[in-house]
């Protein structure tokens, strides 16, 4: 074993007891199984807990020790604290995290991008929602002389399990490591009006698709001629599989703002029923997504077994400028592009985020890819985004060609964006040319936090691939904007291919506090490389082994400190 700092090696114990936390993916069942499959340290959540309860009201306070780390166990907020999500004031009066139906489990994802992670939340005001929750901190174990911090299913959502009608006026606060606080507000309508629901078994197309009577189908949800629909703006819950029939002639479901020839106007927010297994399905189009406040949580979107794409760039979901406000939450993609000869359809990812002017407030979470696939997302003109606690695992990430380096690719013109918590966990095929995470045109990124089990034989240059070689022509850095990768777990190593970014000033990379596994960091003039832990040795499941397992909190994914 080989260390870049020797004052580190002690906590490292503790790290590799971590990589079990970090837990991602659609409902319950879903979790269970990504559990069962990889239970690492900072990757898979801990199910012995009720799922989303409260750190005060139910068994399993966090204890022991503190949520708060002593300094060396956390890294200095790289960016400000910024709420990405929910975003009150500027979120329409429909939106998701604004609206709940009575009797049926609310719940959304507190986001946060920058500060310095591990966050606690709180409520500091329930405006009367007796029985409204948040996840406070991290679950907290003593393992082998260490307390070990794990993210739970709980840690981060604000939830009710049962809503009363009535209008709520919420407060929440995010604190960080260092104290610095963020205030969030949230006005909350319990009701019954703006709701759909869709229930293949037992619904009817000619009912009004209320709860009591669903439409059977996606097809009243579209004015026939093309024009307005009467539920743009509605919330739809789907239960059961809904296959998704589209407001074109190709399949496409269109989210806008004003209807297109032919095509009127989808809804902007879809929802699984809680316990229903719902499941969106696509023959042959994809979701176009060019309106603010969108939202999909709760369910599992995939193509049908006989999926018939058209065209070259095939995606799930294509997401334009117009989105600001953008949630995928509790979500599986699964299935996707399931024809093997769709394999060689160039620049395709399950969603893509398309270059033009700035999309803010993009938050993907608790997400799972699993299943026939290829990369999870491209993203252009990202600002103030997060990708957080997603889980890729069980899947043949065979879909996507050359040009695709990265199956999560911050791929062109992104500033301000986390990737934090992510797990690339065990189960997975990797017969594409995709590296785990690759970072192009890409200034204030931060990469910290992640699991990366990414196997040598893969035939890929590394876990994760900065750059290409060219000069970016026309994208500027500045001693401002850099690149952090810190905190992660790799299998496999980082590679770098930046010799030719002449506009790229020296130290604009800065690699810290990493874990990788027989392997090296890049050298670079542009390139600050500092405190790894390099040949470290894993366990299948991404644990921080043998030796290494002294540096437990202070270097790789894990969060965790001596007792």
């Amino acid at each position: 074993m080989r260390l870049l700092s020797y004052a580190a090696l002690l906590p490292l114990l503790c790290l590799a007891l971590l990589c079990l936390a970090v837990g991602c993916g659609g409902d319950d069942t879903t979790r269970d199984a990504g559990t069962d499959a990889f239970q690492s340290d900072v990757g898979a959540p801990d199910t012995s807990a009720p799922a989303d309860a409260s750190s005060e009201d139910d068994a399993g306070p966090p204890d022991p020790g503190a949520w708060q780390l002593p300094e060396g166990y956390y890294t200095p907020a790289r960016m400000p604290m910024a709420l990405v999500h929910p975003r009150d004031d500027d979120a329409a009066p429909w939106a998701y995290a604004k609206n709940a139906y009575p009797g049926i489990r609310w719940a959304i994802p507190v986001v946060v991008q920058g500060g310095a992670w591990p966050f606690r939340y709180e409520i500091v005001d329930d405006g009367g929602a007796t029985g409204l929750r948040i996840g406070e901190e991290l679950a907290r174990s003593v393992e082998t002389g260490f307390v070990v911090h794990r993210v739970d299913d709980r840690y981060g959502r604000l939830v009710w399990e049962d809503p009363v009608a009535g209008d709520y006026a919420i407060q929440l606060r995010v604190t960080d490591q260092q104290g610095d606080t963020l205030d969030v507000p949230l006005s909350l309508r319990v009701g019954t009006e703006g709701w759909v629901f869709v229930d293949p078994a037992t619904g009817d197309d000619t009912n009004a698709g209320t709860r009591e009577a669903p439409f059977a189908s996606l097809a009243p949800l579209y004015a026939p001629d093309g024009g307005p629909s009467p539920h743009a703006t509605d919330r739809v819950y789907l239960v059961g599989t809904v296959p998704m029939l589209g407001n074109r002639d190709n399949g496409n479901l269109r989210v806008a703002d004003e209807p297109a020839p032919g095509a009127d106007l989808a809804p902007r927010v879809w929802l699984g029923l809680p316990g229903s297994d719902a499941a969106l399905e696509a023959y042959e189009g994809r979701l176009l997504v060019d309106a603010a406040d969108f939202t999909m949580a709760g369910l599992t979107h995939r193509h049908r077994e006989d999926y018939a794409p058209s065209g070259t760039f095939i995606h799930m979901m294509t997401v334009y400028n117009r989105s600001a406000r953008f949630l995928l939450h509790d979500v599986t993609f699964d299935r996707f592009q399931g024809a093997p000869e769709n394999r060689e359809l160039g620049n395709s990812s399950v969603v893509m985020f398309t270059r033009g002017a700035d999309r803010p407030h993009v938050a993907v979470t608790d997400c799972t890819l699993t299943g026939e696939s290829g990369i999870f997302t491209s993203t252009y003109s990202l600002r103030t985004a997060v990708f957080e606690r997603n889980v890729v695992r069980d899947a043949n990430l065979t879909l996507s060609d050359g040009s695709v380096w990265g199956v999560i690719y911050i791929k062109g013109d992104n500033d301000g964006v986390t990737l934090r918590a992510n797990v690339f966990g065990t189960g997975n095929r990797w017969d594409g040319p995709a590296s785990a995470i690759g970072v192009l045109e890409a200034r204030r990124i931060e990469v910290a936090h992640n699991v990366l089990d990414v196997p040598y034989e893969s035939g890929r240059r590394g876990a994760i691939k900065l750059w290409t070689n060219s000069p970016q022509a026309g994208f500027e850095w500045t001693a401002d904007t850099p690149v952090w990768l810190d905190r992660n777990s790799i299998r496999q190593r980082i590679h770098w291919e930046g010799n030719a970014l002449a506009n790229m000033p020296p130290g604009t990379v800065r690699i810290t506090h990493n874990a990788l596994a027989a392997a090296t960091v890049p050298e670079h003039e542009r390139i600050v490389a500092e405190d790894n832990l390099l040949e470290a040795t894993f366990d299948d499941a991404m644990n921080l082994d043998g030796a290494a397992r002294a540096d437990l909190g202070r270097r790789g994914a894990a969060i965790a400190v001596p007792e």
